[in-house]
């Protein structure tokens, strides 16, 4: 058992053996709980959007595949308007003028 002892800030220092022990690092986050007087400290690991950096790195940039898709959704719609401009539309422009 290793004891610590409560800084003025409130502040504790988990002593070395136990931080090898757990993996405990700088920026490593811990979760504590307060039970029937006894607490308790669970690794949670590294900051998650940190530890995430990069995670989907493998699938390649996709941005070029998204400009793609939207300049051909583009195109479609396009060719709708044009398509109902042409019939559509022409029709219905010449019986509203009485």
């Amino acid at each position: 058992m290793a004891l610590a002892r409560v800084s003025t800030k409130g502040q504790i220092v988990i002593p070395k053996a136990i931080r090898d022990e757990l993996g405990l690092r700088p920026r490593t986050y811990v979760a504590l709980r307060e039970e029937d007087e006894v607490a308790t400290v669970t690794v949670l690991g590294d900051d998650p959007i940190e530890a995430g950096y990069g995670a989907l790195a493998h699938l390649g940039p996709g941005t070029p595949g998204l400009l793609e898709d939207k300049r051909e959704e583009r195109e479609l719609e396009e060719r709708k308007e044009a398509w109902l401009r042409e019939t559509v539309f022409r029709g219905s422009s010449s019986t509203r003028s009485r």
